[in-house]
């Protein structure tokens, strides 16, 4: 009979382990050890056990008991704020200030030589504030010059930034009209899905371009996707 009542504590020992806990578990454990002993195995009513084949069955149930603690995985871990993280991290990508990579493709490239002799102006607003990698900034820098360089007409190049919820936003404006006309309604921005998707290879994904044409200029909108800071 105490055969059939430990093999019974096994199944609900193991029942514990997994859906209650492993202090529930062994806390039961010893009290259905002590109940079997002293309800089932002689002498009855006494925490005495005799039988040494009784003695063996519990030290069995025991041994059972602590297998299943090792090998169960524990239903009650500590609830943690966010997911897990690897304990090591990639260093961040070194930020680059975008209006210095412009002063210097602007001065000291071909593209800055091409400027000059053709006397485009070049107005930039904001760009303190907004960073990127170096190799993004002279990427985009460099490809969308080169872009707007092959408008005939072109008369000044001009930067401003903005930014929408995981999206720093540049605007590269070409104007073909300077100073703009007044009391006309001019398109400065527009949603991705209404622009024209502007292909520049070698451009990594999270970096995107669209442009759209307002009459006066062609504005490039290229979008960098904002890499969210390890917490």
């Amino acid at each position: 009979m105490s055969y059939a009542v430990l093999a019974v504590g096994t199944v609900v020992v193991l029942s514990l382990f997994a859906f209650a806990g492993r202090l529930t578990g062994f806390s039961v454990m010893g009290l259905w050890s002590a109940g079997t002993a002293y309800f089932f195995m002689a002498p009855v009513y006494s925490f005495r056990v005799s039988n040494s084949r009784d003695l063996a069955a519990l030290a069995l149930y025991g041994t059972v008991g602590l297998v299943l603690a090792r090998t169960t995985p524990n239903s009650r871990r500590p609830v943690r704020d966010g997911p897990d993280r690897p304990k090591h991290q990639s260093p961040p990508v070194p930020r680059a200030d975008i209006r210095r990579v412009l002063a210097d493709l602007t001065s000291s490239s071909e593209l800055g030589e091409r400027l000059k002799e053709r006397q485009i102006e070049v107005e930039s607003s904001n760009l303190d504030n907004f960073r990127c990698s170096y190799a993004d900034a002279v990427r985009v820098l460099s490809h969308v010059l080169a872009a707007v360089l092959i408008e005939p007409q072109l008369r000044r190049v001009s930067f401003h930034v903005s930014s929408r919820p995981g999206v720093a936003l540049l605007f590269v404006n070409a104007h073909r009209s300077w100073p703009s006309p007044l009391q006309q309604t001019i398109m400065i921005g527009k949603r991705d899905e209404d622009c024209s998707r502007a292909v520049f290879h070698g451009w990594p994904s999270h970096l995107s371009a669209t442009w759209f044409d307002n009459t006066y200029a062609r504005i490039y909108q290229v979008s960098f996707q904002v890499e969210k800071p390890h917490g």
